[in-house]
């Protein structure tokens, strides 16, 4: 059972760090993961509370940098340079910051359950990682938060491409009803059923998994494997051997992420803050912190079981859904 600190004044973040051993990234260069938002979304992390945890991290003498990757979608956060724009945009630059920004577009492979994902390049040859987490809901995993920020965020475009390719439907003929309930829960409108026939529109579908994830009669299947079980591999990969801190902040929480920019309505109110040393544990603490607010709300609004993750999380070793919920 792993140890989930929670707390809801901000004050209380050097307790809760220092309770995770924050004194061993004394002296280190430290790479802060976090997503620094998408041109137009209003509910990303904050750069004010961002620069609390690399306050945290220069009393220790730590040399931090914060860190993302390239997307695998058209827009500015696509390139290097574009994302760099986007990040001083929001305020992450390095005046307000303290700290440079480095986006990778490169990486290394890694193998993970017999499948090689590549990370980024950065955060391969890191040895000390904060994550810093904005749990909002998901189209394609019902949530997002410690897992998601690694198991995509974590990754080169290419494999972020492959992995969405992997989790595209097979459609199963003989066992399809045409009930529509795969079009009624597709985000991207890629899936048409009529009287007499299914029609999927490849190019339009991301592979965001909900087609699959809500059809009843076993009509549909995935490509290659479940989204949610790749990016808990690919988070595996991209941190695996590392010393991390992960800090999951519950406040905005939207019905979609970071990476949308109209990802309103806000679905749950502002919670708190939790932090610990175990990805799937504060995942699972996040998950039922807001289920307690709001029953089943990222299921409702997004069609998928977040807790997929966490299962496929604790199943492949990455960390446990077992916790203590310690409150400061």
């Amino acid at each position: 059972m792993k140890e989930v600190y929670f707390f809801t004044d901000i004050a209380k973040l050097s307790e809760a760090c220092s309770l995770c051993n924050i004194e061993d990234f004394s002296e280190k260069e430290v790479l802060v993961k976090l997503h620094m938002g998408e041109v137009k979304n209003k509910y990303f992390l904050r750069p004010a509370f961002v620069k609390k945890i690399i306050d945290e991290l220069h009393q220790r003498n730590a040399s931090p940098f914060l860190y993302d990757t390239t997307v695998c979608y058209r827009g500015p956060r696509s390139s290097v340079r574009g994302y760099r724009s986007v990040a001083r945009l929001h305020g992450f630059s390095e005046r307000a910051m303290g700290c440079k920004t480095v986006i990778d577009n490169t990486g290394v492979p890694v193998n993970v359950e017999n499948i090689t994902f590549t990370v980024g390049s950065h955060l391969y040859h890191a040895t000390h990682v904060f994550a810093i987490s904005h749990v909002k809901g998901h189209t394609g995993t019902g949530m997002g938060g410690a897992i998601k920020n690694f198991g995509m965020g974590g990754v080169t475009k290419q494999t972020k491409k492959w992995i969405h390719t992997q989790a595209k439907p097979r459609y199963i003929q003989e066992n399809c009803i045409l009930c529509g309930l795969c079009a009624e829960n597709c985000p991207f409108h890629a899936i048409t059923v009529t009287q007499d026939r299914w029609i999927h529109n490849i190019d339009t579908c991301f592979g965001c998994d909900a087609c699959v994830s809500s059809c009843q009669e076993n009509a549909l299947e995935h490509t290659g494997n479940s989204l949610q079980y790749l990016i808990a591999c690919a988070a595996k990969a991209s941190v695996e051997g590392k010393r991390v801190i992960y800090l999951n902040e519950l406040k905005r929480i939207s019905k979609s992420c970071d990476c949308d920019p109209s990802a309103g309505p806000v679905i749950c109110p502002d919670i708190g803050y939790l932090v610990s040393t175990d990805p799937v544990a504060i995942d699972a603490a996040s998950l039922d912190l807001i289920y307690e607010k709001k029953p089943d709300v990222f299921r409702k609004e997004n069609h998928i079981d977040p807790y997929d993750q966490i299962r496929y999380g604790e199943e492949i070793g990455f960390g446990t859904s077992a916790y203590h919920l310690v409150e400061l």
